[in-house]
């Protein structure tokens, strides 16, 4: 808009930026640094023109608690590509189909869709955006893989294995997958789910591993058998990922013929009673959890944690327990692949890998 030389100076009738703005900003960066453009400019586009949303921008701010930890950016993301993908919003349809092919949407045109969506969709966003993150992205499996190699090569053991947070549970299907992780892989050729991220650093050693059992927690499992259920899922997959969304779908089938084990509540009261469960010789016991516990409260994360402790005191060379995390860290700069493992004695830790937060890449420097 023209401004007259007599007009008011900007830093007075300009509101400073607020909360939702300031962080649809950090994720732009981010995603920026990932290589997604388009997220990255949905994510700048939103923050130029949420203040034309008043109550989508009124509902952001008022968040209670830390909008990152909740996810809050990547609600609202998925919300408006699930009206992209259902062509609820035509706008959103056409600039979302025209990214897909590599069109990126000029930023006048983006900032008109989003306006107009943030404003007469807000309800279907907000009603989307008061439900939890739901990203199954099996990728991440392969950090758990290269750890099993890893560990197998030391002392070979069946694994149990227990999933926090699982969604729809299609990690506890590892097994059923191809994954290779540069020089060694595991899991069946002609699997449909094929699972390859870019490795980077030490090798992983080539050495089988086999599952016995699998089971997960999740306070709000998604049903692989409800359509709602599974395009949610799609719908937080970022925009013009294909191979994400193939791989996704692929799983989904898989998990339609072979039902994973996933049990409704929470992390801090189940696992304790898995973990009370007994562990025969012989067997390792291995708690997974991806992109997890920023989703916990305080003292869900004390409890886990306690209950971890106590049973690793229980836990013997032949009974181990081993505990693989993939999560941000505190400063959420960078997704870290942590391992903890109760042989007897001190509890053994260390970083193992840094990652991509969806399994794109992993920078592995392996347990020593």
């Amino acid at each position: 808009m023209f401004m007259s030389s007599l007009a008011v100076p900007i830093a007075d009738h300009v509101a400073k930026p607020g909360r939702a703005e300031q962080q649809l900003l950090i994720e732009a960066e981010k995603a920026r640094s990932f290589g997604k453009l388009m997220v990255a400019s949905v994510f700048e586009s939103a923050a130029r023109v949420l203040p034309d949303a008043p109550l989508m921008r009124d509902r952001m701010d008022e968040w209670p608690g830390d909008m990152a930890g909740a996810g809050v950016i990547f609600r609202l993301n998925a919300g408006l590509h699930a009206l992209a993908r259902s062509g609820r919003d035509p706008a959103l349809q056409r600039i979302y189909r025209a990214a897909a092919h590599g069109d990126l949407p000029a930023a006048q045109m983006l900032d008109l869709a989003l306006r107009d969506a943030l404003n007469n969709r807000a309800q279907d966003l907000l009603e989307w955006m008061a439900g939890p993150t739901q990203t199954n992205e099996v990728a991440r499996v392969a950090g758990l893989a290269g750890v099993l190699m890893e560990l197998n090569a030391r002392a070979a053991m069946p694994v149990e294995l227990l999933e926090l947070g699982a969604s729809a549970g299609l990690n506890l299907n590892l097994s059923r997958y191809h994954c290779q992780m540069g020089a060694a892989h595991c899991g069946p050729d002609a699997s449909p789910v094929q699972i390859a991220p870019r490795w980077i650093g030490r090798a992983v050693p080539q050495v089988p591993f086999a599952i016995a059992r699998s089971i997960g927690v999740d306070p709000n499992p998604l049903d692989i058998g409800n359509a709602q259920d599974c395009e949610r899922l799609h719908a937080y997959i970022w925009p013009g990922e294909k191979e994400r969304s193939a791989r996704l779908a692929a799983a989904l089938e898989l998990a339609r013929r072979l039902p994973p084990r996933v049990d409704r509540g929470t992390a801090s009261e189940w696992l304790p009673r898995q973990l009370a469960r007994v562990q025969p010789p012989q067997m390792r016991r291995v708690v997974f959890h991806s992109m997890v516990v920023q989703y916990m409260s305080t003292q869900e994360r004390e409890m886990v944690d306690a209950a971890l402790s106590e049973a690793g005191q229980r836990a013997a060379p032949d009974r181990p327990l081993v505990r693989v995390g993939l999560e941000w860290t505190t400063d959420r700069t960078q997704v870290e692949l942590h391992v903890t493992q109760w042989t007897g004695g001190d509890p053994e830790s260390r970083v193992v890998a840094r990652c991509h937060p969806y399994g794109e890449w992993f920078d592995w420097a392996g347990l020593g």
